[in-house]
Formats: C-alpha cells, sequence, structure tokens
C-alpha cells in the first residue's frame, strides 16, 4: 500500500471500485489510538481528487483529534464526590 504523505492511500484494495485513503489520530506518546478514512466511489473520484483535495482536509482533522486527545489526556482530572 503505497504511502501518502503521513496518510495511506488504497486504490480498489479493499473492493473493487472503491478508493480509500486514511489517517492516524494519534495519542500523547504519538502512539496511533485510532484512525479516520475516507472511502470513494472510483468512477466518481480521481485519484488525484482523493490525495489533493480530501487527504489534507483528512490529516488536518485528524491533527485537530489528536491534538484535543492531547489536551484532555494531559489536563488535571476532577473527580466529584457526589455523597
Amino acid at each position: 500500500m503505497p504511502g501518502c504523505h503521513f496518510g495511506e492511500q488504497v486504490n480498489e484494495q479493499l473492493a473493487p471500485g472503491i478508493r480509500s485513503i486514511a489517517a492516524p489520530v494519534r495519542d500523547d506518546a504519538s502512539h496511533v489510538v485510532a484512525a479516520l478514512n475516507v472511502s470513494v466511489h472510483a468512477a466518481e473520484t480521481s485519484i488525484e481528487t482523493l490525495t489533493e483535495r480530501y487527504l489534507p482536509l483528512l490529516l488536518e482533522t485528524a491533527d485537530a483529534i489528536s491534538a484535543d486527545w492531547t489536551m484532555l489526556r494531559t489536563s488535571p482530572q476532577i473527580t466529584l464526590n457526589m455523597a
């Protein structure tokens, strides 16, 4: 599977007629904890459109989620005693 600038691209390997890209969501230690994926119909979306238009948005979104994850994990946790 060819790498695509921090994302992964799959051209009809998952199913005939389907193209897909994915981007990792990382925790505060840079471990991959999840992934985001966009799949499109190959007849309707070119590889160029997928990688030049959708991939930057997907990577930006994955980075934003990763930043939120890190902020949440590094924030002080408050426990309320409801008794």
